[in-house]
C-alpha cells in the first residue's frame, strides 16, 4: 500500500552502533540506580547504634 511509511531497515553497522549506544546508556542508568543508595548513606553520616537496656 504505502510503502514510503515503513522505515528503512539500516545497515548492520549503523544497527550496531545504536545498539552499543543504548546498552552502554542502559549500564549507566542502571549503575546510577545501584549506587545512589549507598552515596546517600554515606553522605548522611548518621551513625546508628542499636543499644538495648534490660
Amino acid at each position: 500500500m504505502f510503502l514510503g511509511a515503513f522505515p528503512r531497515k539500516p545497515d548492520k553497522a549503523t544497527a550496531l552502533k545504536q545498539l552499543r549506544t543504548q546498552v552502554t546508556i542502559f549500564g549507566v542508568v542502571v549503575a546510577v540506580i545501584r549506587i545512589t543508595p549507598y552515596l546517600l548513606h554515606y553522605l548522611c553520616e548518621e551513625e546508628e547504634e542499636l543499644k538495648l537496656d534490660l
